[in-house]
This record gives structure tokens, sequence and C-alpha cells, in this order.
């Protein structure tokens, strides 16, 4: 009798358990090779993403030399600083020469004062102006700044009344798009005043107007002006105001108002036909004192505080499509996904040219998009060349592959197009919204391949015998 016991016929042998392992560790690299074929795929596709990306930073550049064209025969972004009040003075000092003789020297000096009290009211008309394919916003503006002067007090400065030019005084108003002015005019101390353009070295504005006004007397009184303006200008409308305590209002027919600098309009009302803001703001938060002396300090209007509005234009296509290319990596990898999976799950191998060509069909998207985009309504336009996509896409993949993965990539691409436009459209929950739809697709994956035997891929499928 032997001392082993007969295995039986059906019991695995060494060679047949060999050939099982080698067999299950070559599925492993098999699924191996898919997936890192898969994730190799979805990075080549940053090449035309990128390339796509650079045509639309091309465009917008294009779209900004159009703007600098039409504002500089409109108008260019308007500031206006001021207004202030510069009276002339002098002192004597004297000068030993070499031979020990004394001699008198008079210097000149300004002395500037701002506003006791600064009003300002603006109101601005919104106009659309085209060049080629391209638009922007210009607006007409009508200003208003009226208020009043404190009678100049030098008794800081050690001046006396006879050394004071009052009959020299000048009122400065700094505009940095002089030409785009209209029309204006200075009513002070109840008469009309001529307007004079440019500025002179001594005055603390690098463009602007300015008005002779005389005050005679050894002690002026305090000094009430209204000056009028309308201007041209385009994009931006702001100021930098100047006094113990100035109050501005900018009214206009435009809904889409970005307000900027410090501090933010202390009241405002946004409505479809337009909006209205109001700031009141004290000399403390101007950063600039109430009077100086030239040779004591110079005025630094890129210091100062400056406070309006800009006209935003809500859904520029390029913004837009800029924002929807950076999640064309997810479309892309989603599109794929979908194809790997269902490939798994109905044993189809795709081809690499098939899912290059796929890919170059999403990509082309954004291009479409971005050139309807520039020619109609965004929204018309990323529905027109999503419904292209997704018919190419769809059509490929049933007629390349079979047909229901023609149906079903075409149904996810409709969706993935449909969440990222409603992404767009939000601000504040874009991330979380964009993360949730991540992790809702991430879920799919999961659920469709929780079955899969992944050691298994590249093994025929046994048949079942009867």
């Amino acid at each position: 009798m032997s001392d082993f016991a007969d295995p039986g016929p059906n019991a695995p042998t060494i060679q047949s358990m060999a050939r099982s392992a080698r067999r299950r560790f070559g599925s492993g690299w098999e699924a191996g090779k898919r997936v890192s074929f898969f994730i190799l795929l979805v990075l080549i596709m940053l090449v035309p993403l990128g390339m796509v990306e650079g045509v639309i930073e091309e465009r917008a550049a294009t779209k900004a030399q159009v703007e600098e064209e039409i504002g500089a025969q409109w108008g260019p972004w308007q500031t206006v600083s001021g207004p202030v009040l510069i009276v002339p003075y002098e002192t004597t000092r004297l000068q030993t020469n070499s031979n020990g003789e004394q001699k008198t020297i008079v210097d000149k000096h300004h002395a500037v004062f701002t506003p006791e009290a600064l009003r300002i009211d603006a109101k601005t008309g919104v106009q659309k102006r085209y060049k080629s394919i391209y638009e922007m916003l210009v607006y007409g503006g009508d200003v208003t700044l009226s208020g009043k002067f404190a009678a100049p007090d030098f008794t800081t400065l050690g001046v006396t009344p006879s050394q004071i030019g009052w009959n020299s005084a000048t009122l400065v108003l700094g505009i940095s798009g002089v030409r785009a002015i209209n029309s204006i005019s200075l009513n002070a101390a109840g008469t009309d005043r001529q307007i004079e353009a440019g500025v002179l070295p001594y005055h603390p504005f690098a463009e602007g107007v300015r008005a002779s006004l005389p005050l005679t007397g050894t002690s002026p009184q305090p000094l009430e002006f209204t000056l009028a303006l309308t201007l041209n200008g385009r994009n931006q409308l702001s100021f930098q105001p100047l006094g113990r305590q100035s109050e501005l209002t900018i009214t206009s027919d435009w809904p889409h108002p970005n307000f900027i600098g410090t501090p933010l309009p202390a009241s405002r009302e946004i409505g479809p036909d337009g909006f209205t803001a109001r700031w009141s703001i004290s000399h403390i938060a101007t950063g600039s004192p109430l009077a100086w002396s030239t040779d004591e300090y110079k005025l630094q209007p890129e210091q100062i505080a400056t406070i309006g509005v800009a006209l935003t234009e809500p859904g520029d296509v390029h913004q837009q499509t800029d924002r929807i290319v950076k999640y064309g990596i997810l479309v892309i990898g989603l599109t794929f996904g979908t194809i790997f999976v269902v490939g798994l799950l109905k044993q189809d191998r795709v081809h690499l040219v098939q899912y290059l060509l796929i890919g170059a069909s999403i990509t082309l998207f954004y291009l479409l998009l971005l050139s309807l985009a520039e020619q109609m309504d965004f929204a018309l336009s990323y529905l027109i060349a999503s419904l292209v996509d997704i018919a190419i896409v769809a059509w490929y993949a049933g007629a390349t592959i079979r047909r229901l993965m023609g149906w079903f990539t075409g149904g996810v691409l409709a969706a993935v197009h449909g969440y990222m436009y409603v992404l767009l459209q939000m601000e504040s929950y874009s991330l979380l919204s964009g993360t949730v739809g991540l992790l809702v697709a991430l879920l799919g994956v999961m659920i469709a391949t929780r079955k899969v035997d992944w050691f298994a891929l590249g093994e025929p499928r046994e048949e079942t015998q009867a």
C-alpha cells in the first residue's frame, strides 16, 4: 500500500497552479497598463487645452488694445482731484556777498488751501462703442463741485498780510483726462470766472485746469464756489476729494457698478435701471493736510484716497471662456473615464486614436465657444457649441465602439457641459459646487466598478458549457 493518497483526477497540479499564478500576475499587469494608459491620455490633453488658453489670452489682449484705441479717442479713465486754492506770498532774507555787502533777497512761495466743505455730484450716462467685433463701455459725465473755502489763514506760516499776494490767487482742479472735457465753468464769489487749461510746476496735480481768482483786501472772507464740467471717459470714474468734509454722490444708468477705493459708499441703491451711491469723507481719511506750503509739503496724488466706481461688464466672453477652460481637464477626464469604465464593464477595447479624436473634439468645443461668443450672446453660444460637441462625440463613440457607448458618453458629456455652465453663473459657491460635483462623479465610478475583478482584466471570458 502506498504511503500517499491518490489526489484524484480533479486535483490541481503544480503546473496548473503555476499557470494560474502567471495568468493572475499578467492580469494584474494588464490592469496597471490600462489605468496608466488612461492617466497618460488625460495628461496629454493638457497640451491642446494650454494652446486654447493661449488663444483666449491673445484675443483678450487684442480687445484691451482696441479699448485703449477707443479710449484715446473718446476719453481715458477719469480721476478728478481737488479743488484747491493757491495763494502766493513772499519772504525776504539778507544775503552777504564775498565783499561783506548785504543784499535783500525776495523769495516767492505758494500756500495751498483745501475747501472747508466740498460737495461733488456726478451723473454718468453709459454707452457702448464698437470696433470690429469688440465692444467697450464709455460714459459721458456731468460733474458739479460746490463748496466753500474758509478765509486763508497764514498765521501758522509766520507771514504778514503785506507779504501775501491776494490778487494772484488761483483755483486749481486736477483732471487726468483734460482733453476729454466737453465744457467747464466756474462761479466764485457770485462771479463767473475764466478757466485756463494746464497747470503750473508748483501746482499739486500733474494735469488739470486753473482759474485766476483774485482776492481783494488784507483779510479776505470765506469764498463760495461752484464748478461744473462735462467730460467723457471709459470704464471708471473716480475722485480724490480734498477738504475738511466732503460729500460725494454718483448716479448712473449702468446697473453693474464696482465700487473702488476706500472707504466704500455710506449708502447705495442698485437696480435694473442704474445705481446711486453716496460717500461722506473726512479730511483724515484723505491722507492730506488741510493747508500747506509748497516748500514744506508736496502732495502725492497717487497716495491720496481715491473713491469712485468702475463700470463692470458682466459676462465678458474672454473671462468666462477662460474660466471654463480651466475646468477642461475635468471635462476630458470625466468623458474618458466614462469610456474607460463602460469599456471595462462591456470588455470593449478602445484604441489610442479613438481617445485622441474624442479629446480633440472636446478641445475644439472651447474654440468654437469663444468664436461664437465674440459674435453673439454667451448663453446661446454655449448652447450651440455644447450641442455640436455632444453630437460629434456621441456619434463617433457609437459608430466606432458600440451604440450603447455613444448614448452613454453623449449623456454624460451633456450633463458635464450643463453643470459647467451652472458653475459659471455662481460666484460664492462655485468651488463648493465643483467639489461636490467631483465627489458625485467619483462615487458613480466607484459604484459602477464595485464588482470589477481588476485581476481578471485581459483574460478571455469563460464559456459556459451545457
